[in-house]
């Protein structure tokens, strides 16, 4: 398995990352399977390279800075719901 970075604008376009480009806002990194479809990879830290298990929207709550979305695996998708008293919205049912 190898790992790949998609870089999305802010209207969720697909781009090229370029050197000191700083209009893509969010990076996904994959994980391309020998068959070769991919799946998102946990964007925990940076570190994490297990498959998403849900992505999850931090903007949504109340009183908190503007976050994008983000893929979780399941370890760090109930760290992150504990720390924020079980109300961080999310979405389970996601088709890969």
């Amino acid at each position: 398995m190898r790992i790949i970075k998609k870089c999305y604008d802010k209207w969720g376009k697909l781009r090229v990352l370029k050197e000191g480009d700083n209009k893509s806002i969010s990076v996904v990194r994959f994980k391309i399977l020998k068959s070769g479809k991919g799946l998102p990879c946990c964007d925990f830290h940076g570190d994490c390279n297990n498959v998403a298990y849900a992505e999850v929207f931090p903007f949504l709550l109340k009183n908190k800075k503007q976050r994008g979305w983000s893929y979780l695996c399941k370890k760090h998708y109930f760290e992150e719901q504990k720390r924020f008293g079980w109300k961080l919205p999310a979405c389970l049912k996601v088709k890969w």
